[in-house]
């Protein structure tokens, strides 16, 4: 398959941006920020962004929001895996959804009450986010 010059900078432009990214990118251990973005490739196209996690009407509802902002060349998607864990009651579970480029969804779990940890993990070369909340109510 021969490529043309266009795509061939193209190509050599997105590896160029999104190896540094993804290399450097901290891994947050005890992080003042309980809720840190994913930074992730596309796992179609050539594309490269974040994936935030967001408590969407705080944090005793059972609905969280995915908010993207991919960017490159092609369809710029990726399938989310949100894996979480309630530390009080032992509770967890993964839910997922396909992000298409820049913008966001709603999702939906119930951790029920407590302290409630996570990750943000893809179908393609990324670095996980995570999210620490507390739940108080259902």
């Amino acid at each position: 398959m021969h490529l043309g010059n266009k795509t061939t900078r193209s190509l050599i432009a997105a590896a160029t941006v999104a190896v540094p990214l993804l290399a450097v990118a901290p891994i947050a251990a005890a992080d003042s920020n309980p809720l840190n973005d994913a930074i992730t490739l596309s796992s179609n196209g050539f594309c490269v962004g974040h994936i935030d996690f967001e408590l969407i009407y705080g944090p005793n509802t059972p609905y969280f929001g995915l908010i993207s902002a991919l960017h490159g060349i092609g369809p710029c998607s990726v399938e989310v895996a949100v894996n979480w864990r309630n530390l009080d009651t032992g509770a967890s579970g993964t839910v997922r959804q396909q992000i298409h480029g820049t913008g966001g969804t709603q999702i939906q779990f119930d951790p029920g009450p407590g302290h409630i940890t996570g990750t943000l993990t893809t179908n393609a070369v990324h670095k996980p986010g995570s999210f620490d909340f507390q739940r108080t109510a259902p």
